[in-house]
């Protein structure tokens, strides 16, 4: 008797990745886990990946993909993060648990203005109060 053919792709296994800071809010909020998928192909620039920086790994967007270094920011920051090399990247953001519910679309808002405001309120604050960082 025929066997029944195998799907050929298996769907991808997310890793999650959970979420420290304000530098991606409101799309990624601290306390939210990301789902991460292993990166296939070139991503879009626009899209949220995951890198390995020297001090940690980094959920940011994506804005340029050249050959030799790829750029990324956070929705909230004033300027890219230092140039990676490709191989630094390690996957893309598919979907978003946010206090317990899975958020498989509509979690990526972009970039706000109101999220840079917010971000550079809290750390006035946190100056003005004499405590490092405001994460």
């Amino acid at each position: 008797m025929p066997r029944e053919p195998s799907s050929p792709v298996a769907p991808s296994a997310l890793r999650w990745i959970p979420v420290h800071g304000d530098s991606m809010w409101p799309s990624l909020r601290s306390g939210d886990q990301a789902g991460v998928e292993p990166l296939e192909g070139t991503p879009r620039p626009g899209d949220v990946l995951l890198a390995r920086f020297d001090h940690a790994l980094v959920l940011h967007r994506l804005a340029r993909w050249e050959s030799g270094a790829v750029a990324l920011r956070g929705d909230n920051t004033a300027s890219e993060d230092p140039p990676l090399p490709p191989s630094r990247v390690l996957g893309r953001v598919r979907q978003v648990r946010r206090g317990g519910v899975l958020l498989e679309t509509g979690w990526d808002q972009g970039p706000r203005w109101l999220g840079r405001i917010r971000v550079a309120v809290k750390w006035r604050l946190a100056a003005l109060l004499g405590r490092r960082g405001g994460q």
